[in-house]
């Protein structure tokens, strides 16, 4: 065997026992395998239509593929990620997520792609299953890939032009949230692939095939992994840390000659009393700390122009030990909107979150 044959044997080999040293310096419980939890409906053409069908059971597995090596160095085999579809709920460590469907978005006056581009947006679920709180983070953890593998990341343009709130924050324990998460994408992608990375956690990706056309199946109304929340009502005053919480009332707010809301959406403003009953300063946030939910998950942020209909003023600032401070909190929701609860996150002072079930 000449020197040049040897060489070609040696380099690969040398690099596989690079990748296995790796792997075991790495640690067998860092990493864990997307699995099927359930299968959803096959999912319906056009997000537009909103239905879904029955869901049969459906079973995947990862498989390795054989890959063909040169002449000269030995045949291997290589595992391939394992892919599901959109509707699957797939739980990886203790979280569960479903993709729910995608869609194209139409641009706006002041939210274009750039030429050559669209806007697609992906509606997603997910569940914290675990028993502590934890985060999640579409700009760290969320990105598509066409089928040459060119990675396309959350843009906030695209975002404005989907006008709903992506799927951000801290969850409680068994809580669900869920969102839009918008990309721009080359008008000639093809073979979309949602990526959500929660190997910034050490766990592991999970990876969506979308499907040629934009789909959508309906959320399930419960999901593994997640339960009840506690629920308090209008008028109670809710202790979170040293801060107090009264919802007094909420009610519709009539839209304004430059202040009008989207078609189908309406304003509401939600009149809360907020008591600091520590002996040190809070700082409060109407923008970080409230915002109303749905049955689905889905979160409604406050709304700028919401705000300016309702000619309130939101509880925002610093708050002295023992002050009492009343304000609006306004925002946009769908008017067939139902079962909306108003939520205070507390979890900035390390204090939990209240929620608050709206008439």
């Amino acid at each position: 065997m000449n020197r040049t044959k040897l060489v070609r044997i040696a380099v690969p080999v040398l690099a596989l026992i690079v990748l296995v040293a790796a792997s075991l310096a790495c640690g067998s419980g860092t990493s864990a395998t997307p699995q099927l939890v359930n299968t959803a409906p096959a999912p319906t053409k056009a997000a537009a239509e909103g239905q879904a069908s029955p869901a049969p059971k459906v079973e995947q597995t990862t498989q390795a593929v054989p890959t063909k090596a040169p002449e000269s160095v030995p045949t291997s085999t290589t595992a391939s990620p394992q892919v599901f579809r959109v509707g699957d709920a797939v739980k990886i460590k203790d979280s569960v997520l479903m993709v729910l469907g995608w869609s194209e978005l139409k641009p706006s006056e002041f939210s274009k792609p750039e030429a050559g581009n669209k806007f697609v947006a992906v509606d997603l679920l997910v569940v914290n299953a675990s028993k502590s709180s934890a985060s999640i983070s579409s700009m760290l953890q969320a990105s598509l890939k066409d089928d040459t593998g060119q990675k396309y990341t959350v843009d906030f343009t695209a975002l404005t032009a989907a006008k709903k709130d992506s799927p951000d924050g801290e969850l409680s324990p068994g809580e669900r949230i869920r969102g839009t998460i918008a990309f721009q994408v080359s008008e000639q992608a093809k073979g979309l692939q949602f990526v959500f990375d929660a190997s910034v956690f050490g766990i592991g990706k999970v990876f969506v095939d979308l499907g040629a056309e934009p789909t959508a199946v309906e959320p399930p109304a419960a999901m593994e992994g997640e339960t009840a929340q506690t629920v308090y009502k209008i008028g109670e005053a809710v202790k979170a840390g040293d801060i107090t919480l009264t919802v007094n009332s909420v009610k519709p707010v009539k839209e304004a000659e430059f202040t009008k809301p989207d078609a189908g959406n309406q304003f509401v403003v939600v009149d809360v009393t907020l008591e600091n009953k520590g002996s040190t300063p809070q700082n409060l946030s109407s923008m970080l700390q409230m915002w109303l939910k749905d049955p689905t998950g889905q979160r409604y942020k406050v709304d700028f122009s919401a705000t300016m209909a309702a000619k309130g003023t939101a509880p925002d600032g610093e708050i002295a030990a023992g002050e009492k401070l009343k304000g609006q909190v306004a925002f946009q929701v769908p008017q067939t909107a139902k079962g909306l609860q108003f939520v205070f996150d507390a979890e900035i002072f390390g204090a939990g979150k209240v929620t608050i079930a709206l008439p």
